[in-house]
C-alpha cells in the first residue's frame, strides 16, 4: 500500500507540472497590424480661432488581423475634447474602413499649422502577458485657422455721407447711379488681427447690372476691436437690365470667407 501511494504521488506530481507547463505556453504573442497596413483619410479642416468643431476619419484595415479601440489620440495643432472608438474587422477579400468621429478646439490663428497632422491609436497582437498591443498611425491634414471677426452694421446707404445712417438690406435705383453700402468689421476673437490682413469683397451676382470690387481692413483690431464704419460704391452699369440681383459681401481671410452676408440690389425703370 505505501509503494503505491508513492507511484500514485510522483504521478499526480507530474501531471501537475504538465498541466503548469501547458498553462504556460497557451499565451503565444502575435505581432500587432502594421501601420503600413492601416490607412487614414479626411478633408482639410478650416476653423476660427478657439472654436469647437467636429471632425470625420475614415480609418481603413487592409491586415487580416483585426484593429480594435480605435481612437482620435491626438491633432496638432488642435485639442482633441472628444473622440469616438471603433473596431475594424480583418479584410477577407477587401480591406475594412469604418468612420472615426472626435471633436477638437482651434488655438490662436497665427499659430503654425506647418507641422498639422491627425494621429490614431489602435490595439492589436498580443505581447507575452496576454496584452493587446497599442500601435499609433498619424496623417498629415491641411489645416486653417481663421480670425474670429465678423461684418456689422451692413447695408445700402444713401451716400457716402451718409454711412452712420440706419442701412437697408435692399435698395432701388436707376441704371447709372451707384449703390453705396456701409459696413464695419468686429473682432469676436482673442488674438488681435493686424492691419491689412482682412478684405471685403463685394460680389454682384448679375454681372450685367454692376462689377465686382472689394477693400481692404486698414485698421488693426484687438479683443472686441472694430474697424472704422466704411462706404463703399458700386456703379450700376447706364444699360443694366431692370430687376434685382444678389450683392454677396464676404469677409476675407487670404482666400478663406470668414463671414458672409447677401444684399438684394433692384434696377427700376
Amino acid at each position: 500500500m505505501t509503494e503505491l501511494v508513492r507511484k500514485m504521488i510522483i504521478a499526480m506530481s507530474v501531471l501537475a507540472m504538465l498541466l503548469v507547463s501547458g498553462c504556460t505556453d497557451t499565451v503565444q504573442p502575435a505581432d500587432p497590424v502594421s501601420p503600413d497596413n492601416v490607412f487614414v483619410s479626411t478633408s482639410p479642416v478650416i476653423i476660427k480661432e478657439f472654436q469647437e468643431q467636429d471632425i470625420s476619419l475614415t480609418v481603413t484595415n487592409n491586415d487580416t488581423q483585426a484593429i480594435e479601440s480605435v481612437t482620435v489620440s491626438g491633432f496638432m495643432p488642435f485639442t482633441v475634447t472628444g473622440t469616438g472608438s471603433v473596431n475594424i474587422a480583418g479584410k477577407e477579400t477587401t480591406a475594412q474602413s469604418s468612420a472615426l468621429n472626435a471633436k477638437i478646439t482651434a488655438p490662436a490663428f497665427d499659430t503654425d499649422v506647418n507641422d498639422s497632422a491627425v494621429t490614431i491609436s489602435y490595439l492589436s497582437g498580443m505581447d507575452e502577458e496576454g496584452k493587446q498591443i497599442t500601435k499609433t498611425k498619424s496623417l498629415p491634414v491641411d489645416v486653417i485657422i481663421t480670425p474670429d471677426a465678423q461684418l456689422q452694421f451692413l447695408g445700402f446707404v444713401e451716400n457716402m455721407s451718409s454711412l452712420r445712417t440706419t442701412s437697408s438690406e435692399t435698395w432701388e435705383l436707376k441704371k447709372g447711379e451707384n449703390a453705396t453700402i456701409s459696413f464695419s468689421v468686429k473682432n469676436h476673437g482673442q488674438s488681435t488681427i493686424p492691419a491689412g490682413l482682412l478684405r471685403v469683397e463685394f460680389d454682384v451676382d448679375n454681372e450685367l447690372i454692376a462689377d465686382d470690387t472689394s477693400m481692404d481692413i486698414n485698421e488693426a483690431m484687438a479683443r472686441s476691436g472694430t474697424s472704422y464704419t466704411k462706404g463703399i460704391q458700386i456703379p450700376v452699369k447706364s444699360d443694366a437690365p431692370n430687376g434685382e440681383t444678389d450683392v454677396y459681401v464676404k469677409l476675407m481671410y487670404g482666400d478663406n470667407v470668414v463671414d458672409e452676408q447677401t444684399l438684394i440690389l433692384t434696377v427700376k425703370l
